[in-house]
């Protein structure tokens, strides 16, 4: 018997003693291939010293520690790698639980937890060159890449900390650059399956947690900085919030457009805070339906300035419900609110001195049942809106917007009270060379329909003592074309509505839409033809 039970525990030990060898081995084994795999991935420019590596095999489990990523600098850069320079420093990567199935073309993989802790990483990355064709091509073996690796795959914790990230993509002489800061990721039962006919795979969490701390991104050319102070998504509570976020132009309103690619439109945005509520995590993961009962946006302030004297790509640009209608998911919002926004829109014309400048001040306003899902109930969604035109103005207008693509007609409505026409002089005497010397605004009401073609305009635009002059630019400034202000104010002008038979006059206008040209444009020429036939221009 004493034979027999050390016979037995000699076996145990031999077994525990080859479990441990095969282990220290299998550890070992994966250093030198993370080691290795760089430094050949980087033609010796980069190297990897990994502090250590455990496996477990009885708890099936792999522990990655103190792993420091460095660049040789001295070394020359192979023309053919795409990582010029890393410095990284993990902490701690860790599997648990890893089980590992594979059943004719189906791969299950399964783990109890994940977690990575990656304080330091920065690395300068050489991007490809893509056309249209390869970027296409791409996402179709990303496709199939993630079906090879798994079917399905479930993990039942996931955290990942990252610590500071920064990072630079070169194309050419161009710099793309980016830095996170404090981010952090956590779900609870992730269950994802890869379907073979699309990219996105169904996913199912019980939850999901994500923030992180700062968000900075220069794009090309150093055109524009995107800034993003805090973000913060509980994906049990369905709260999304972000922090201040700003889009700040890298040049001076004259300067972008010559700077920049295809001379795109200066545009700064700065924005409050952006809340929004009951979230479908669930649904968005597994039905790629993005589906939100509210939003709310606080405190922005937008300014745009379009410079004409720099000629411009010819690039359509999407009308607000087109922009809607096309976005990449399934979309409904219950109510999106906004509050204290204001915008600034500057434009510079072709053969202009100075720009011309509208202003909208403390708006504020709701859309209802936004949305790009295709509903005979639902042929709109709304948008109502109030706030000053030019700081003086009171400014309403409602909103009636296409959802579906096929029936793009719209509706606006709206009513401006009193204010000075001689604060219209910002925008009109720069852009129309008409300037406003006297006249009072009682009350403007109109009401467009359109569609993303044509724009027809119904107006009663009631106003006394108009006088204007017809201007024309002469070296370097306007001046006062006096025969046609004349002419104008005496025989086509009319001075006031009602006129003297005291019964107010009605216009129409049309209005055709330049596909070039922004939204705002659009409502601006449909509202100005209005204008000009109350007025008798």
């Amino acid at each position: 018997m004493k034979k027999a039970i050390k016979i037995v525990g000699y076996t145990l030990l031999g077994l525990i003693v080859v479990l441990w060898g095969v282990q220290w081995w299998l550890g070992n084994k994966i250093e030198d291939i993370i080691e290795e795999k760089i430094y050949e991935e980087s033609g010796g420019r980069i190297q990897a010293d990994v502090g250590s590596v455990s496996v477990r095999l009885i708890g099936r489990r792999v522990n990655i520690k103190e792993v420091r990523i460095t660049t040789d600098t001295l070394r020359p850069v192979a023309a053919v790698r795409s990582v010029p320079y890393a410095d990284v420093y993990l902490k701690k990567l860790e599997i648990k639980g890893i089980h590992f199935k594979k059943q004719d073309s189906s791969t299950f993989i399964r783990a109890k937890a994940l977690s990575l802790d990656l304080p330091h990483f920065f690395a300068d990355v050489k991007a490809a060159d893509r056309s249209r064709t390869s970027v296409d091509k791409g996402k179709g073996r990303s496709a199939e890449t993630i079906n090879r690796l798994f079917t399905r795959l479930e993990v039942g914790k996931i955290d990942l900390k990252l610590g500071e990230v920064y990072g630079r993509q070169y194309q050419g002489k161009d710099t793309v650059s980016y830095a996170l800061r404090d981010f952090s990721f956590r779900v609870d039962d992730l269950d994802v399956r890869t379907r073979p006919d699309t990219l996105f795979p169904v996913c199912k969490a019980r939850d999901m947690q994500l923030t992180f701390a700062s968000f900075r991104n220069k794009f090309a050319q150093n055109s524009q900085l995107l800034e993003v102070d805090t973000f913060s998504l509980n994906g049990q509570e369905g709260r999304l919030a972000v922090q201040a976020i700003r889009l700040i132009p890298q040049y001076s309103m004259l300067e972008f457009a010559r700077k920049t690619e295809k001379h795109t439109d200066w545009t700064k945005i700065q924005v409050g805070k952006v809340v929004c509520h009951r979230l479908d995590m669930q649904r968005m993961l597994t039905e790629q339906v993005l589906q939100i009962d509210s939003v709310d946006i606080q405190g922005a302030h937008i300014s745009s300035f379009k410079n004409r004297q720099i000629e411009q790509a010819k690039r359509v640009k999407r009308l607000f419900y087109e922009s809607v209608q096309q976005f990449p998911l399934p979309l409904s919002i219950r109510r999106i609110r906004l509050e204290d926004i204001n915008v600034v829109y500057k434009e510079l014309a072709e053969k202009g001195i100075s720009p011309g400048t509208v202003t909208f001040d403390q708006l504020k306003g709701t859309f209802y049942d936004l949305t790009n899902i295709v509903h005979p109930e639902q042929p709109y969604f709304t948008l109502k809106a109030e706030g000053k035109l030019m700081d003086q103005g009171k400014l309403q207008a409602t909103f009636l917007l296409p959802v579906d693509s096929l029936k793009p007609h719209f509706e606006v409505e709206g009513r401006l009270g009193k204010m000075s026409m001689q604060r219209l002089n910002q925008m009109i005497e720069p852009l129309a060379k008409i300037q406003v010397t006297s006249g009072e605004i009682d009350e403007m009401k109109f009401k467009i329909t359109g569609n993303s073609h044509t724009a027809y305009v119904h107006m009663l635009f009631l106003y006394k003592d108009l006088k204007i002059r017809i201007m024309k630019e002469k070296d370097g400034h306007l001046e006062v074309r006096s025969f046609l202000s004349t002419l104008a104010n005496g025989l086509i002008a009319t001075a006031n509505n009602p006129g003297r038979d005291g019964q107010p006059r009605t216009a129409d206008g049309k209005a055709e839409r330049d596909i070039y040209r922004s939204q705002f444009n659009y409502l601006w020429r449909t509202l100005l033809s209005g204008l000009k036939e109350s007025i008798g221009l």
